[in-house]
């Protein structure tokens, strides 16, 4: 060990011990110095080695290719590198549509959006961790960002830093880049086997990463027996297709689904004729498929907005939409039930019996797009999951309502979608845009983040000052004073 390393170890012991105290801390208490040097925080990966950063005792790496992918081809190894690689800024964002909520000031202003830049080599992976000991087998939490399968990214919102997590609650938090919209999950299959996974090519990728977790992250403090994923909203539809994919299992051991629980994906006789009416509007000659990989991004997204539009139209007249309208919503931007890369939808016996001995938490948010009214639109959809899981026989299914309510402007926010984030991620503080940042909001999140990493610990979800919680159908909900019910 070198005498800067055991300097700036001892250094970081001396910090914690003279910001010790009750319970977690603000970021800015108590900060040391920022610790940039490759010598200190030099890691070696699979691939070759990166050098990062350290922020009031936390290290973190960010941009760290995991894969590399060709245009609607399977994501492979990404290519090795031997120079030290510096990965101390987020990488690119997968390419999407324009964000209109930028155009609302109390959404601009609230959600403090990061969007970072985009490129269609984003496949990167972000991590904080409190070690870089070989051998501390931290337990690991793997973020899935949100907006559906087609916009957001690992950076979007600054609740997603992991930097709390690590620090006060000793485990290692990852989230990643992958592909979205027409990139991640435009089903071209019609065309030929070389196409045959482009419908899910972004599932396809988020397994990519659990394997690059897998192989990486004991060089980062993390224990690769012990992963539970995590995501809210387009996230936590994520972890439910991860539980029902043959090439996902064992990749993590526990999954936590915030608003985002999913009972149906895309039929492939409609993804494929999307896939095709994509073809048709950018006037491409079937013969000539291949042409579709140096199409201009903005119109291949456009053209595959129209195809949406046209298949959503002859699904309708056929009496195929979903019936919930979330999934109706969704209908053209999901994952493809092709019979291989994902068997079976999501609510399936056969589905979740690949999920069987995984334990999950499953929860909503009490105004979720209904302003003042309890959700109608998630919360049918989690309870279903709950149902399913528990009616087969799976490991125990931990059911929430996050109800607190957000005093920043005027309480017109509500209880409103995304605003556990904070919460789980013992942020409250950092985006009190969105929280306000009172007292009794951090606190709650303090005791909300200690249940999030105490699930991923030990598979049970408990903290100081809130209730024993029961499995399902018992009900966690979480608010200044948190019941079950």
């Amino acid at each position: 060990m070198t005498s800067k390393f055991s300097s700036l170890l001892l250094g970081i012991a001396v910090l914690s011990a003279a910001c010790s105290g009750p319970g977690p801390r603000a970021r800015s208490e108590c900060a040391g110095p920022l610790e940039t040097s490759a010598a200190v925080t030099t890691v070696q990966t699979v691939s070759g080695p990166v050098a990062g950063y350290v922020d009031d005792g936390v290290f973190i790496y960010k941009g760290i290719p995991y894969a590399k992918a060709e245009r609607f081809m399977p994501a492979e190894d990404p290519d090795p590198w031997t120079d030290v690689r510096p990965s101390r800024a987020y990488g690119p964002t997968c390419p999407q549509g324009a964000r209109t909520g930028w155009y609302d000031d109390a959404q601009a202003f609230s959600m403090h959006w990061d969007d970072g830049f985009p490129d269609e080599d984003c496949l990167r992976v972000n991590i904080w961790t409190g070690s870089i000991k070989e051998g501390a087998k931290r337990p690991v939490m793997v973020w899935l960002h949100g907006g559906g399968f087609s916009a957001g990214s690992g950076q979007e919102l600054i609740s997603y830093d992991g930097t709390n997590l690590a620090r006060d609650h000793g485990v290692v938090v990852v989230s990643l880049n992958h592909r979205l919209n027409t990139l991640g999950f435009l089903d071209l299959s019609a065309f030929g086997a070389k196409y045959g996974h482009s419908g899910n090519l972004g599932m396809l990728d988020i397994v990519k990463a659990l394997e690059w977790v897998r192989d990486n992250i004991s060089s980062f403090g993390g224990d690769p027996a012990n992963v539970t994923i995590f995501g809210q909203s387009g996230g936590g539809g994520k972890v439910s297709t991860l539980m029902a994919m043959p090439s996902a299992k064992g990749l993590f051991k526990k999954a936590i689904v915030e608003s985002g629980s999913i009972t149906y994906l895309m039929d492939p006789k409609y993804s494929r004729r999307i896939g095709a009416a994509t073809v048709e509007f950018l006037g491409i000659n079937p013969s000539r498929i291949d042409e579709i990989a140096d199409v201009p991004y903005a119109e291949l997204l456009e053209a595959n907005r129209k195809a949406i539009s046209k298949v959503r139209d002859e699904a309708s007249a056929d009496g195929a939409m979903p019936e919930n309208m979330l999934d109706a919503l969704l209908f053209g931007a999901l994952p493809v039930v092709d019979g291989e890369v994902i068997p079976a939808s999501p609510s399936t016996p056969e589905a979740l019996a690949l999920s069987k001995d995984v334990p999950v938490i499953i929860g909503t948010v009490y105004n979720e797009f209904t302003p003042g009214q309890e959700d109608a639109i998630f919360r049918p959809l989690a309870l279903k999951q709950a149902a399913d899981r528990s009616s087969a026989g799976c490991a125990p299914v931990y059911l929430y309502l996050f109800k607190w309510a957000s005093p920043v402007l005027d309480g017109a926010l509500g209880s409103t979608h995304c605003l556990e984030i904070p919460f789980v991620f013992d942020n409250v503080l950092l985006h009190r845009t969105f929280t306000g940042g009172g007292e009794d909001a951090v606190e709650l999140g303090h005791r909300m983040s200690r249940v999030w990493t105490n699930f991923a610990k030990t598979g049970v979800p408990s903290a100081d000052g809130i209730p024993s919680w029961e499995p399902y159908p018992s009900n966690m909900v979480f608010d200044i004073k948190s019941v079950l019910q």
